[in-house]
Parts: structure tokens; sequence; C-alpha cells
């Protein structure tokens, strides 16, 4: 079984949003960290203070199919030019501490796949 980082960056206004598209295309959790961003344009300042606004970015550790269908998911949000932000997978080699009950999960979803 292969396993992928997905790695989800948008605004942390919404993060509620991305966490609920994932969860509804089969991601059981993620590890949230607050972030701030530099881009290519220039941000809004006020009295020199330059505003670039919280992010927040999802790590979700999911099995290399389910990551598809979960990106897949996300996409639309994306393609919608009120939303910012960005979402890729970079496979992972070795991996320890994966809780069993996620895993048997991850097995019977595989299995459910490949009997469609």
């Amino acid at each position: 079984m292969k396993f992928v980082a997905l790695v989800v960056i948008t605004s942390a206004e919404n993060e509620s949003v991305v966490k609920e598209m994932a969860k509804e295309a089969g991601a059981e959790g993620a590890t949230i960290i607050e972030a701030k961003g530099s881009g290519v344009e220039e941000k809004k300042s006020f009295f020199s203070l330059t505003f670039e606004g919280n992010r927040s970015v999802l790590l979700f550790v999911l099995e290399n199919g389910l990551s598809r269908k979960v990106l897949r998911t996300l996409k639309p949000y994306f393609e919608n030019p009120d939303n910012d932000g960005l979402a890729f997978t970079a496979p992972i080699d070795h991996i320890v501490g994966l809780d069993k009950a996620l895993l048997s999960k991850f097995e019977t979803n595989i299995e459910q796949e490949e009997r469609l």
C-alpha cells in the first residue's frame, strides 16, 4: 500500500470548508498548521504594516487512491476565482505510527475499488 501526503494551503477563514470537502471525499483527519504567506503581488498595507492574511496548511496522510479522490473533490474549490491557495501531493516512502483502524479502513477502501 502506498501513502501520500496531501497538503492543502488555503485562507484560514476557508479552512473548515476545505476540511468538510475532504471529509466527504473520505479523508478522516488532518493536521492543521497556522501559517503566513508571501505572494508575488504586493499586499495592502496600513501604516506601513503589510497585511498578508492568515493561512492554514492542512496535512492529510492518505492512501494513494484516496488522495486522488480527495484532490478531485477539492479541485472545484480552487478553480473558483474567489478562493486562493493550492493543494498537492507528495509521496511518502516510509511511515510509522499510523492508527491500525485507519490502516484497516484504507485496506477496505482499496478492496472495494478493486471490485468496481
